[in-house]
C-alpha cells in the first residue's frame, strides 16, 4: 500500500489545507479489507497488514526528531509517522484530515526509550478508531516515559559510555569511537521491540508503566546507579590534576646520642593530600561542579565556563598543575 498524502500542506495554526481523495486499502497478507468507505474487520476494526505495520515502525525510528521545532516538538515527526496507517484506517478524506489534526498536536517524550511504546500502543488503538483513547494515551505517558527514558539514557547509559570511549581514546586505543557508534546501533535496536510490545498490549500498556510507584522507584534506582558508576571513573579521568605546591619543615632528631637537626621538603601532593584521602583534587573539583549545578541551580555552560576560569587562576599562581 502506498501512501496517498502527496499533495498535503500545513499552515502555521496547524489546519490542513490540502489532502488527496484517493482512498487507500489496507490488506491482510495480500487481501484487501479496506477502501471506498469500508473499515474491514468486525465491528469496524481495520486490519492492518504487515507492511503498513512496518512503515509505520520505521518512519517513527528514523524520522521521528527530523522536524522537531519548539511549537510541537515531536508532533509533526509523530504525524508522518502515523500517516500509513491513518490512510489505511481513514479512507474517508473528512475523517482523514480529523485524524491527522489530532497527532498534529504537542507531543514530547524520549524517542529512544518511551515513544516506540506509545507509538505502538496508538497504532493499534488507532485500528480500532479510538481517536479520544490515542489522544490521552499520548498525553498521559509521554511524560512519565520520558522520565524513564531520559534518566536511564542521560544519566545512567551515555555518560558512562562516554568516559568508557574517552579512557579507550585517551590511552590510543580505537575502540572508543566504536564503543560509541556500538551505543547508538544498540539504542536504535531496542526500539524495535518497544514498539511490537506496544502494538500487542494497546490500552494495556498504560497500566504496564504506572504501577504504584514503578516510575519513582526505577527513576531512583538508575539515577543511583549512574552516579555511583560515574563517581568512580573520578580518579581515572583526573588524576593528572595535582599541586605542585611544597613546604618546608625541620625535623630534630637524636641519633646515637646526638642530637641532630635536617630540613625537609614536603609535597602537599603526596605528603599531605594523599594520605588524607586519595586522589582529594579531582574529588573537590566534581563535588564544585555539582553545587554549582544543584546548589547555585546554574546552568551547565555556566558552570562549564566557571570551572575554566578557576582552573586558569590556579594553574597561573601555582596552585594546581598537570602531573607528568
Amino acid at each position: 500500500m502506498s501512501d496517498q498524502l502527496e499533495h498535503t500542506s500545513t499552515s502555521s495554526d496547524g489546519e490542513v489545507t490540502e489532502v488527496t481523495n484517493d482512498a487507500p486499502v489496507a490488506t491482510v497478507d495480500g487481501g484487501e479489507v479496506a477502501g471506498n468507505g469500508d473499515n474491514g474487520g468486525p465491528g469496524g476494526v481495520t486490519e492492518l497488514s504487515r507492511s503498513v505495520l512496518n512503515r509505520a515502525m520505521w518512519r517513527h525510528l528514523i524520522t521521528l526528531q527530523w522536524s522537531w521545532n519548539y511549537e510541537r516538538m515531536q508532533g509533526l515527526g509523530y504525524l508522518y509517522s502515523m500517516m500509513p496507517v491513518i490512510n489505511a484506517v481513514y479512507p474517508n478524506r473528512e475523517e482523514r484530515i480529523a485524524a491527522m489534526k489530532r497527532h498534529l498536536v504537542f507531543y514530547n517524550t524520549n524517542n529512544y526509550i518511551g515513544s516506540p511504546e506509545i507509538f505502538g500502543a496508538t497504532v493499534a488503538l488507532e485500528a480500532q478508531k479510538e481517536g479520544g483513547v490515542v489522544d490521552s494515551l499520548k498525553v498521559g505517558l509521554m511524560g512519565p516515559l520520558a522520565g524513564i527514558g531520559d534518566t536511564f539514557i542521560g544519566v545512567l547509559l551515555r555518560p558512562i559510555v562516554a568516559v568508557i570511549a574517552a579512557s579507550l581514546a585517551m590511552a590510543g586505543n580505537y575502540g572508543g569511537p566504536f564503543l560509541m557508534l556500538a551505543t547508538s546501533i544498540f539504542l536504535v535496536g531496542i526500539m524495535v521491540p518497544q514498539y511490537w510490545f506496544g502494538y500487542r498490549q494497546g490500552i494495556n500498556v498504560a497500566k504496564e508503566v504506572s504501577g504504584t510507584g514503578r516510575i519513582t522507584q526505577i527513576t531512583e534506582m538508575v539515577t543511583m546507579m549512574g552516579l555511583i558508576v560515574i563517581g568512580g571513573f573520578i580518579p581515572s579521568i583526573l588524576s593528572s590534576v595535582t599541586t605542585p605546591l611544597k613546604y618546608q619543615q625541620t625535623v630534630t632528631a637524636v641519633i646515637n646520642g646526638v642530637k641532630q637537626t635536617k630540613t625537609q621538603v614536603v609535597s602537599v601532593q603526596t605528603g599531605v593530600l594523599d594520605k588524607i584521602l586519595p586522589f582529594a583534587i579531582p574529588v573537590l573539583l566534581v563535588a564544585l561542579a555539582y553545587w554549582l549545578l544543584r546548589g547555585l541551580k546554574l546552568s551547565p555552560v555556566w558552570v562549564l565556563l566557571i570551572l575554566a576560569v578557576v582552573a586558569f587562576i590556579l594553574s597561573v599562581t601555582g596552585v594546581l598543575g598537570i602531573a607528568a
